[in-house]
Order: C-alpha cells, then structure tokens, then sequence
C-alpha cells in the first residue's frame, strides 16, 4: 500500500492526459500522445506489421500477429479473439489485460469487474480476487466484494490496495484520511499497525495528523505529548 499512495500521484502527472491516436503509414505505425512532462510523444510501435494494423480503439490496436495498449506491445495477448472493454482493460480467449500487462485471471469465463475507474481495478473469478494485475487468494470469493473504492472484504478478512490488512475486523473498518484506518480494536497507518493508539479516541484532523487523547502521530509513530481536551474537533497546535 505504502508503494501505491506514493506512486499515484506521479503515475497521474506523466500518463497522457487524454487520448492518443495511432497514426499509420506504410512502413511503420506511432503512437501520438500528449503528456504533462515530456509534451506531445509519437512512440513508434514495436514489431508492428503496418499492412494489417488496425486501431480497435484509440487506445488498443492490433495486426496479424500482436496486440498493443496504447505504445506497447502486449506479449503473448491473441489477436483474432481480443476484445475491449472499459480502458485499459482487454481480453482474449486466454486472459485479461490491465493496461497491457496480464492479470493471470483463472477463470476466464467467470470473470466480473466489481470495480473500475482511473485509478483502481477490482475484480473476481470463481477462484480468485484481483486487483489491478495481483492476483489474491481469498477463503470466500463468493462473498468478496467492495467497502469503498480501496477497500475490499471477503466477510472474513479486509484487503487495502489488494493488500490484506492485518486483524482488521470487516464489520467495523472504515478509512480515515492522512492514510489512517481503523476498526473496534486497531490502528493502522498504510497497512502497518499503530500499536500505541488509544482506538476509541483516535483521530485524524482534516490535514491527515492522525491523534488521540495521549498525543499526536507521524505515520506509526508518536511524536508530541497529549493533545488538548477539545482536540477532537479541531487540529492539534503546538503549545505556545
């Protein structure tokens, strides 16, 4: 999880900020984008076959032998039974693709997207539940499904950005802002446990400093003696 929140922001900045396009001439075949940093791209398609190369969408092409997502060539993904669905998700006969890399789902025909917007993928087969491109095992995927757009529960254990949130109790966990969560009996700041947090008093301000009737924290970590008594509407202040 701790990866995940870091990366979201400069994954948005650098991915292109609307659709390309494929341009094709005889010989070669780009793919034109515009992104924040770099400005307009063309990124020429590797192992394209121009003749046969055909734009599925403004995001997925394909030719004889290859599929691509966008500039990238999708390995192993087949090209006479590829279908599109909601960007960046494709599939064949064989898998399902997240912006081109594949999901290894199990049960292709019992596939069901629970959950897809820009930033997260979540999902479940027969077997298994996805996020994004990880596979995870869960002990009853009949009863898997969403708590918010993060968060995902198989009625027994709770997962945080396809990650399983240690002890956490699925009747009572909910997310706080700055990265917090917590349930009846725990704490945690991005999946790690805040072992020293009083549960019941425990806070988060609405710019993310997470505290209770003890003090104030920084990430896992208390940092500041005991908070004022009427901290729980209010931020906590350094004492003047």
């Amino acid at each position: 999880m701790k990866k995940t929140l870091l990366l979201i922001l400069p994954l948005l900045l650098l991915s292109a900020c609307g659709d390309g396009k494929y341009e094709v001439t005889p010989d070669t075949v780009c793919y034109t984008y515009w992104t924040f940093s770099f400005g307009t791209r063309h990124d020429t398609l590797p192992k394209v076959d121009a003749k046969t190369f055909e734009a599925v969408k403004n995001w997925l092409g394909r030719d004889a032998a290859h599929v691509y997502y966008q500039n990238h060539l999708i390995e192993g993904c087949d090209p006479a039974t590829l279908r599109a669905h909601k960007k960046p998700l494709c599939s064949d006969k064989n898998d399902y693709y997240y912006k081109g890399q594949p999901m290894h789902v199990a049960d292709v025909d019992g596939f069901k997207v629970l959950k897809q917007d820009d930033l997260v993928l979540w999902a479940k087969d027969s077997r298994y539940a996805y996020y994004d491109t990880v596979r995870i095992q869960v002990d009853d995927v009949k009863a898997f499904h969403l708590i918010e757009w993060c968060v995902a529960t198989d009625n027994i254990h709770v997962y945080c950005f396809g990650e399983r949130v240690p002890d956490a109790d699925p009747k009572t966990y909910e997310s706080l802002v700055g990265g917090y969560a917590k349930d009846r009996s725990h704490v945690w700041y991005l999946n790690d446990p805040v072992i020293d947090a009083d549960v019941e008093s425990f806070k988060v301000t609405d710019g993310g400093v997470g505290y209770d009737k003890n003090g104030l924290f920084e990430g896992v970590e208390r940092v500041k003696p005991a908070a004022p008594v009427n901290a729980a509407e209010e931020e906590p202040r350094d004492e003047e």
